[in-house]
């Protein structure tokens, strides 16, 4: 891990020039070991981007696509498009999600989903909502147009009495922070931490004093640094991880001990936190291009999401 600091509020740029665009999800997984390179797969550039989510729009049958109404999920028009958007994710694995949508007056509704028939899949009209007039992805109805939201992450370990890690804590800030201090911050909770009693603790243990004390250590923290929005700890369970002790637990959004994390290949950074403090950028990068009809006019986009992530 380098000294160098990075400005997460920069951190476009940053990805721009040192490595191209890269895209966020929240932290966990077997990946690299930490000495290695992360990502280890090409990562596109916004013009890059632009020219792919343009190239699946131009595959799309505007006006099929524009005659589409709800319940026409099962029609050869609706098929052809969705196998369409299901073959070019197949053929570029880089992207996570394909859909697209349309204007309906001044709302947004989706029309064909990748994922439709699965769990998470929309059907045509759903996710209706109203658009504020300023939202930037609107620009994708009239030419491709690209946008990157970024997250860091920071992991350190906690130890037991014989300096054993048994764990990791991990911080998400607020906002802009430099590597250096998000590194910082995490190694200095960390060492608060009685490993030995984190260690101990099993599912069930929530209303022991070991951990009251450890969620009490984490939420005094976050309170004197408020730059830290969420803080929790984890720990390696064979070939997984698992949440201990969260300093929201109780509340809505707390997870108990116990609590399962299914691992990814973005979650090297997490893991490098068991050797020592660590930060991790955590991007996405939403690429938008207009589906034309035969006489040229726009009527919708096709929206592509990509996630990678980067060790600074």
């Amino acid at each position: 891990m380098t000294g160098q600091k990075v400005l997460i509020a920069a951190v476009i740029a940053l990805i721009i020039v040192a490595a191209g665009i890269m895209l966020a999800f929240g932290p966990g997984a077997t990946g690299p070991a930490p000495a290695e390179s992360v990502p280890v797969k090409k990562v596109p550039t916004q013009d890059e981007m632009r020219a792919l989510v343009a190239e699946i729009a131009g595959q799309i049958d505007g006006d099929a696509f524009a005659a589409l109404r709800p319940g026409d999920e099962n029609t050869t028009a609706y098929i052809a498009i969705h196998d369409r958007l299901n073959a070019f994710r197949s053929a570029n694995p880089e992207i996570v999600y394909i859909s697209t949508m349309r204007r309906v007056g001044d709302a947004i509704e989706q029309v064909v989903d990748a994922d439709y028939g699965s769990s998470d899949g929309y059907a045509i009209g759903d996710g209706y909502y109203v658009a504020e007039p300023d939202e930037p992805f609107l620009a994708g109805f009239t030419e491709p147009y690209t946008e990157v939201y970024s997250r860091v992450y920071g992991y350190a370990p906690v130890r037991d009495a014989s300096g054993v890690a048994v764990g990791v804590v991990c911080l998400e800030p607020d906002g802009p922070i430099e590597q250096e201090r998000i590194e910082a911050l995490a190694a200095e909770i960390a060492g608060q931490i009685d490993g030995d009693a984190f260690a101990a603790l099993k599912p069930g243990d929530e209303n022991t004093t070991a951990f009251i004390t450890i969620r009490d250590q984490l939420e005094a923290f976050r309170t004197a640094n408020p730059e830290i929005s969420y803080i929790y700890t984890m720990r390696k369970v064979d070939d997984t991880v698992e949440y201990v002790v969260d300093a929201d637990y109780g509340s809505e959004d707390g997870v108990a001990i116990g609590n399962g994390y299914a691992l990814t290949d973005l979650d090297a950074g997490l893991l490098a936190g068991y050797e020592g403090p660590t930060a991790e950028i955590y991007s996405i990068i939403y690429a938008y291009a207009p589906i034309m009809n035969a006489s040229g006019s726009s009527v919708g986009i096709v929206g592509v999401d990509m996630g990678f992530v980067h060790r600074p």
